[in-house]
């Protein structure tokens, strides 16, 4: 079970980042509705946005593992969360294409 939602948060991330490149191929930076996202993609580069879209998923699957053997509500609660916010991301991208 825990790598299926590790999986899915996973997935949800990796469509969030998908779907910002595609649209700011298409449509720019300025797209992009996350101020922090924007800022960091225009003053830093994709590269360390892309190190910390990584770092930001990795921190949430391991908060889930840990959290898991104690308090398996709480780090549901925590996994789910990852996985709404990566699946929001790509689905505004989407719109915004």
């Amino acid at each position: 079970m825990s790598a299926i939602a590790i999986g899915l948060l996973i997935v949800a991330h990796v469509a969030d980042y998908g779907t910002f490149m595609v649209m700011i191929v298409r449509r720019g930076i300025d797209t992009e509705l996350n101020p922090i996202v924007s800022t960091l993609a225009e003053e830093h580069g994709l590269a360390l946005l892309t190190l910390a879209k990584f770092a930001t998923v990795l921190l949430v699957a391991a908060t889930f593992m840990i959290v898991s053997r104690t308090r398996p509500r709480i780090a549901a609660g925590v996994l789910t969360f990852g996985v709404l916010v990566g699946s929001l991301g790509a689905v505004s991208n989407v719109a915004s294409m």
